[in-house]
């Protein structure tokens, strides 16, 4: 009887206490400041861990790429222009993972224009080399966008000579000045995100929703929705479909140095980056912000992010062969390319904003 009496009198306390613990409703004050705190982290991680990671990785391998090209000035070998050369396909691997968030000062400073417009003027760039004019950095801050940058000094590096005892010191002075201005773009972009030092663009993205360049949390995540989708547009309606669909491979960005599809693999790596939060430390990502209230959404963003990778690794020749050879392919690029495109600009943003705060 004893049993009967204690055991009543226990679910009748548990009753109580289970009555006095309510869940959060959507609405309360509570709940909105920890999912306040949650989005805000996921921007903290994708500014550190992505971005500022992904700038600080390029600046320290454009200076090695800068000191490879001096190198190569005074001794100029076969090994020390393939050294050259692979650094030019470093740095530009960690260009290429950023153009998943082309917003910030890397946008407002031109910093893309000046770092990766093509295509190249060649005859300008001939009658460059002919004048008596100094290549220092003045000089080759004034330049057009279209005499500067990864794509003139591949063309010098990769194109312009196959024997590496014909480049003549004029060449050699223009390579040299136009990997120290690529090394100074690259750490600009590297210090405008450090977090160390005054007016950096982190504290701007990661304290959004207190006034400002982004007036609530809700404009911050449109922007980095909308720099993915943006980049997947580029790849696949620029990038490839421009050359191939007219059939003119001279449209081809990167030809020299064939590296056009490592280019757009690398394009899409930086929208899975972003993603994920992770270029090389892994942290929090816009997955972490849909995933908690949305599994299908994230399963999907992940799906059509592999459809997209895999159908890019399928093209197994260089882009400018492709374009003939590998039809098919290049066209299931382009397909997955805009199914993602299309779901992130559409359901995918939609989805963000009814969850962040307007």
């Amino acid at each position: 009887m004893k049993i009967y009496i204690l055991l009543g009198f226990a679910s009748i306390l548990l009753l109580n206490v289970t009555a006095c613990k309510k869940p959060k409703k959507t609405d309360d004050p509570s709940a909105a400041d920890d999912q306040s705190v949650v989005r805000k982290a996921v921007l903290t991680d994708m500014a550190s861990n992505v971005i500022y990671a992904t700038y600080t990785d390029m600046a320290a391998k454009s200076n090695i790429l800068y000191t490879s090209l001096v190198t190569f000035s005074v001794s100029s070998t076969v090994s020390n222009l393939t050294a050259a050369q692979q650094a030019w396909k470093d740095v530009r691997s960690c260009w290429e993972q950023g153009e998943g968030f082309l917003f910030g000062p890397v946008s407002v400073d031109n910093i893309d224009p000046r770092i990766d417009s093509w295509p190249i003027d060649f005859a300008r760039q001939d009658s460059i080399l002919a004048s008596s004019a100094i290549f220092n950095t003045a000089y080759i801050d004034g330049l057009e966008e279209s005499l500067k940058g990864f794509h003139p000094l591949e063309y010098l590096i990769f194109g312009k000579h196959t024997d590496p005892t014909q480049y003549t010191p004029r060449e050699k002075d223009l390579i040299v000045a136009l990997a120290d201005n690529i090394k100074t773009l690259c750490n600009t972009a590297k210090a405008s995100w450090d977090p160390a030092l005054a007016h950096n663009y982190t504290s701007t993205f990661v304290n959004a929703g207190n006034g400002g360049v982004y007036p609530t949390q809700r404009a911050a995540y449109e922007e980095v929705i909308s720099a993915m989708a943006d980049i997947c547009n580029e790849v696949a309606n620029g990038k490839i479909s421009e050359p191939f669909l007219s059939g003119n491979a001279a449209l081809e960005e990167s030809p020299f140095a064939k590296n056009s599809m490592i280019d757009f693999t690398n394009n899409i790596k930086s929208v899975q980056n972003m993603y994920l939060g992770k270029y090389i430390a892994d942290g929090k990502g816009l997955e972490d912000l849909i995933k908690a209230t949305n599994i299908a959404m994230d399963g999907a963003v992940k799906t059509k992010l592999n459809n997209a990778l895999t159908a890019l690794g399928n093209v197994t020749i260089p882009f400018g062969d492709a374009i003939t050879q590998q039809p098919t392919q290049l066209q299931n690029c382009i397909t997955a390319l805009n199914d993602l495109k299309t779901y992130l600009e559409n359901d995918v943003k939609t989805y963000v904003q009814s969850i962040t705060n307007p």
